[in-house]
C-alpha cells in the first residue's frame, strides 16, 4: 500500500509541476487552437481535392503526379487523421493538456503543408505505362478451358517458339483465353517481360491503328489526344521508331482476332530479335491458314466443349441446376437443344439464356424443331449465325431487337459510348411507345433498360469502361450484319456498313438505294455522291472522317425524305447546304467537333 501511495503521489506531483510550467495556458488555448486547426485543415483538404482533381483530369492525357506530389499527398492524409484526434474533447485534465499540445503541433504542420503546396513544381510528368493493363474477363468463362489454357501457358517458357497462333471457330473462347494469359501477369508481375501489349486487330486490318495501340503501351500519345510525344507521320519513321523502342524491351505482344497475315516487320515489331531477347507474339484467329501465313512455330487449336461441359454451361445460363429437372421428358428435350448448340460456348450461352424460364414441353419441342431445321450441309459459321439468330428471335422486346442490330453500325470490336448509342435510338424513334415522339428523358430511360435486357440475354457485353461503354462480340456482330444484309431478314431491314475500313471513296450510289441505315464512320472519305436516291434511309453516320471530308454537295440531301439521324461530327465540314431544310423527318443532327459556322438559308430542323 505504501509503495502504491508513493507512486501515486509522485505522479500527482509531477502532473502539477507540468501544469505550473505552462500547461494551464495550453488548456485555456485548447478550444481556440482546435478551432483554428479545423479551419486550416478544411482549407488544406480543399487544396488537396483541387490537386487530386487536376491529377485525375491529366491522367486522361497520360500524365501522372511527380514523386514530390505523391509524398505531399501522403503527408496530408497522415495529418488529416492526426488532426481529427487532436480536435477531440479531452475527458480529463491530463488528456486535455495533451490534446492542446497535439493541436498546436498539428497546426504548425498543416500551415507548413499549405506553404509547400505552392512550391510543388512540376506537379505532373509523363506517366510511365504500366507493365500490364487488365482485360475484363469472367473467371467462370475459362473453367472448361483449363487444359487449353495450360497448354498456352507452357508456351510462354518455350524459347524455340517466339510466335504462337491460337485458332478455332468464332465464339469458341479464343479471346477469353488470350485475356486470361494477359491478366495472369497482373498477379505474378511481368513474369520476365518488361511489357505486356494487348492489341485488338479485327477483320478490317488497319496497320496504323496496330502501330498506335503498341505505341500507347510504350508511353506515346495518340494523335490529338494527350500532350505526350506521338509517332511520326511518315510510315518509315513510324516503323523505325517502334523497332527502336521494342528492341530495347523484352515484350509479350498479344494480337487478338487476326483475319489475315500481319507483317510484323511492316508494323515495327522486331521479329528477328524475338529469338534473342525472349520476346513473344501470341495471336488469335479463326483460321489455321493464318497461323501458317504468320509462320507460327506452335499452334493451339481451341476445341469445342464436350457433352458434359456443354450441358453444365447450358444449365448455368438457364439459371438451373443440372439435376433440377422434375420432368425427365422436358430434360430430354433440353439436352437435345443443348446438343444442337454444337459445343460452342457463345451459342450455349445465348441459347441457354433464350430458354431461361421455359417450362412446358410444347415450348421446348418448338425450339428443338426450329434448331433441327438448320440444314446439315451448311458451313460451321453459318450454323453458328443461325443459332445466334434463334436467340435473337426469342427476344420478347421488339424494340430491343432493333436496338441490337443498330450496334452493328459501329466498327467491329468498337467500344460504343452508351450515351451516343441511346441518342441515336431516340433520334430514330426506336424507343417511342406511340405514334408521336416521347419526352427525351423517358425515351433515354427506356434505352438504358434495353441495354440491360440485351446484356441479360448475353447478346451485348460491357465495353472497356463499364457503365459508359458496351460492345458486340464479333460473332454477334457478324450475326447482326448477316441479318441486315437481307439474307437473314426478308423485311427490308437492310444496312450498308463500311465503318472503320479506311475507305477513301464511298460505295456506289446504287448500293445506297435500298439501305435503311448507312454507316461510313471512321474512314478517310473526301467526296460524297451528288444526288444519292435513298427513299428508305433513316440513319446516316459520316462521323470521324475528320481529315478529309470538308464539303457536302448541294443535292446530297434532296432524295432522303425519311432521314432521322445524321451524324457529321469530327469532320471538316464548314457549311451545310440549304437542301438540308428538306429533311423534314430529321430528329438528330450531330455537328460537334466540326468547324461548321454557317446556317443554311432555311431549315426544317
Amino acid at each position: 500500500m505504501q509503495n502504491f501511495l508513493q507512486s501515486s503521489t509522485g505522479e500527482a506531483v509531477s502532473w502539477v509541476w507540468n501544469l505550473a510550467a505552462g500547461g494551464i495556458v495550453t488548456l485555456i488555448l485548447l478550444d481556440s487552437r482546435a478551432e483554428e486547426l479545423d479551419r486550416e485543415m478544411t482549407d488544406l483538404i480543399v487544396v488537396r481535392e483541387d490537386l487530386e482533381e487536376e491529377i485525375k483530369q491529366r491522367e486522361l492525357q497520360d500524365m501522372g503526379p511527380t514523386r514530390q506530389v505523391q509524398a505531399w499527398l501522403r503527408k496530408v492524409q497522415e495529418i488529416e487523421s492526426r488532426a481529427a484526434g487532436a480536435s477531440s474533447e479531452g475527458s480529463s485534465l491530463r488528456s486535455s493538456y495533451r490534446l492542446g499540445c497535439e493541436a498546436a503541433e498539428c497546426l504548425k504542420q498543416v500551415q507548413r503543408l499549405k506553404t509547400q503546396r505552392g512550391n510543388l513544381l512540376p506537379l505532373l510528368i509523363q506517366a510511365p505505362p504500366p507493365a500490364v493493363v487488365p482485360q475484363p474477363i469472367s473467371s467462370a468463362s475459362i473453367v472448361d478451358a483449363e487444359k487449353t489454357l495450360s497448354e498456352i501457358r507452357s508456351l510462354l517458357e518455350d524459347n524455340e517458339a517466339p510466335v504462337i497462333g491460337i485458332y478455332g471457330l468464332g465464339g469458341i473462347g479464343k479471346t477469353t483465353l488470350l485475356k486470361a494469359i494477359n491478366n495472369e501477369f497482373l498477379q505474378r508481375g511481368s513474369g520476365g517481360f518488361d511489357l505486356v501489349i494487348w492489341v485488338t486487330v479485327s477483320k478490317e486490318l488497319d496497320v496504323r491503328k496496330v502501330q498506335e495501340d503498341i505505341a500507347v503501351r510504350l508511353g506515346y500519345s495518340r494523335p490529338g489526344k494527350g500532350q505526350g510525344q506521338t509517332l511520326p507521320e511518315h510510315p518509315t519513321d513510324r516503323v523505325n521508331t517502334l523497332l527502336s523502342a521494342l528492341s530495347k524491351r523484352n515484350f509479350l505482344l498479344l494480337l487478338d482476332d487476326l483475319w489475315e497475315k500481319l507483317d510484323l516487320g511492316a508494323v515495327g515489331v522486331p521479329f528477328s530479335s524475338s529469338f534473342r531477347n525472349g520476346s513473344k507474339v501470341f495471336f488469335t484467329t479463326r483460321s489455321e491458314k493464318v497461323c501458317n501465313d504468320m509462320d507460327a512455330q506452335k499452334k493451339v487449336k481451341v476445341p469445342l466443349l464436350n457433352r458434359k461441359s456443354s450441358w453444365t454451361r447450358f444449365c448455368q445460363k438457364m439459371g438451373k441446376g443440372e439435376d433440377q429437372w422434375n420432368d425427365l421428358s422436358i430434360r430430354s428435350l433440353a439436352e437435345a437443344v443443348c446438343q444442337k448448340c454444337g459445343g460452342l460456348p457463345i451459342t450455349l450461352i445465348t441459347v441457354g439464356r433464350a430458354m431461361a424460364g421455359v417450362t412446358t414441353r410444347d415450348e421446348w419441342q418448338v425450339a428443338l424443331m426450329a434448331l433441327k431445321s438448320i440444314p446439315a450441309e451448311l458451313g460451321d459459321m453459318k450454323k453458328v449465325l443461325i443459332l445466334l439468330k434463334f436467340s435473337f428471335d426469342r427476344l420478347k422486346d421488339t424494340p430491343a431487337k432493333e436496338c441490337l442490330l443498330y450496334c452493328a453500325l459501329y466498327p467491329e470490336d468498337h467500344n460504343i459510348l452508351i450515351s451516343e448509342l441511346i441518342d441515336y435510338w431516340v433520334g430514330e424513334g426506336l424507343l417511342d411507345t406511340g405514334r408521336h415522339p416521347d419526352p427525351i428523358e423517358r425515351a433515354r430511360n427506356r434505352g438504358h433498360l434495353a441495354i440491360k435486357n440485351l446484356k441479360a440475354a448475353c447478346l451485348l457485353e460491357d465495353g472497356e469502361v463499364k457503365g459508359r461503354q458496351v460492345k458486340l462480340h464479333d460473332t454477334v456482330c457478324e450475326m447482326a450484319l448477316w441479318i441486315t444484309s437481307g439474307e437473314g431478314d426478308k423485311r427490308g431491314n437492310v444496312f450498308l456498313v463500311n465503318s472503320g475500313e479506311q475507305l477513301r471513296h464511298v460505295p456506289t450510289p446504287e448500293r445506297w438505294t435500298e439501305a435503311r441505315r448507312i454507316s461510313l464512320m471512321r474512314n478517310e472519305i473526301r467526296l460524297l455522291p451528288e444526288e444519292p436516291r435513298c427513299p428508305n434511309l433513316q440513319t446516316l453516320l459520316l462521323n470521324d472522317n475528320e481529315h478529309l471530308l470538308e464539303e457536302i454537295p448541294g443535292g446530297f440531301f434532296q432524295f432522303m425524305p425519311s432521314l432521322r439521324v445524321l451524324d457529321l461530327s469530327f469532320t471538316k465540314i464548314r457549311v451545310l447546304p440549304r437542301e438540308i431544310g428538306s429533311l423534314v423527318e430529321l430528329r438528330y443532327l450531330n455537328l460537334s467537333r466540326t468547324p461548321w459556322n454557317h446556317y443554311p438559308w432555311r431549315s426544317g430542323i
